[in-house]
C-alpha cells in the first residue's frame, strides 16, 4: 500500500539546478507572463522550447488545443468595447482582439514553461521538489510526506490505467478509490530523493520570484 504515505529519503547528489528550483521557476514564469514584459517572454519561451523541446510542446498544445480556441473565442466576443466591425454589432472589439491575442500569447508561454519542465523533470523529482517546498510550511507535521505519496500514487494510477474510451471511463477513472494503490508494481515505500532547501536554493528561489513581482509591480506604475 502508498496509502500510509511512507517516504524515504536517501542522500542524493547536489544538482545545478534542483527540482525545487525547476518549480519555483515555473512559478516565477507564471507571473512574469502577467507583467508589461510577459508578451516577449512568452514568445522567447515558446520559440526556445519549439527547438529544444518540440515534441513535449507540440503534445501538450494538441491535448489542450480545445480549451485554448473555447478561451479565445470567449474572450473576443465577450471583452467590451470599441466595435472592430460596426456593421456586424458591438462584438468583436478591438479591445477582445488585443485581449484574446496577448491571453492566447500568455497561455502559450506557460505551456512551453511546462513542457521544459515535464522535459528535464521525472515524476519522482518534481515529488521530491514539491516536498522540498512544502516541509518549510508544515513544521513538524507529516502532511506534505502524505501529500507528495498521494501524488506518486496519481502518476502511479495514471500510468497503469488503460486509456479512457468513451466518457464514462473518464468519469470513472475520475472518481477512482486512490486510498488504496493500484495492483500492478504500486511500491509500498517511495524513495525520494533528499527534499531539503540549501541556502543557495533559497536565495536563488527568492530572487527569481522578487524579479518576477517587481517586474509586475513596475509594469503597473509605468
Amino acid at each position: 500500500m502508498m496509502s500510509t504515505g511512507r517516504v524515504v529519503h536517501p542522500v542524493a547528489q547536489a544538482a545545478i539546478f534542483s527540482p525545487a528550483l525547476k518549480l519555483l521557476a515555473v512559478l516565477a514564469t507564471a507571473i512574469g507572463l502577467q507583467s508589461s514584459v510577459g508578451l516577449a517572454l512568452s514568445i522567447g519561451l515558446a520559440l526556445w522550447t519549439l527547438l529544444t523541446h518540440r515534441a513535449r510542446f507540440l503534445l501538450l498544445l494538441r491535448r489542450v488545443r480545445l480549451l485554448i480556441l473555447v478561451l479565445f473565442v470567449v474572450t473576443l466576443l465577450m471583452t467590451p468595447g470599441a466595435a472592430l466591425f460596426p456593421a456586424w454589432g458591438l462584438y468583436p472589439t478591438e479591445e477582445g482582439v488585443a485581449l484574446a491575442i496577448t491571453q492566447l500569447l500568455r497561455l502559450i508561454g506557460m505551456l512551453a514553461a511546462v513542457s521544459l519542465l515535464l522535459d528535464t523533470t521525472n515524476d519522482r523529482e518534481l515529488a521530491a521538489g514539491s516536498l522540498a517546498l512544502l516541509q518549510p510550511l508544515a513544521g513538524k507535521r507529516q502532511w506534505p510526506e502524505r501529500a507528495v505519496a498521494r501524488l506518486l500514487l496519481v502518476f502511479h494510477y495514471l500510468e497503469s490505467s488503460p486509456k479512457p474510451r468513451n466518457l464514462q471511463d473518464v468519469l470513472a477513472l475520475a472518481g477512482a478509490d486512490l486510498s488504496v494503490a493500484p495492483e500492478q508494481g504500486a511500491p509500498e515505500v517511495l524513495e525520494l530523493d533528499a527534499a531539503t532547501l540549501s541556502g543557495r536554493e533559497i536565495a536563488l528561489g527568492m530572487l527569481m520570484l522578487g524579479g518576477a513581482v517587481l517586474g509586475l509591480l513596475w509594469g503597473s506604475v509605468v
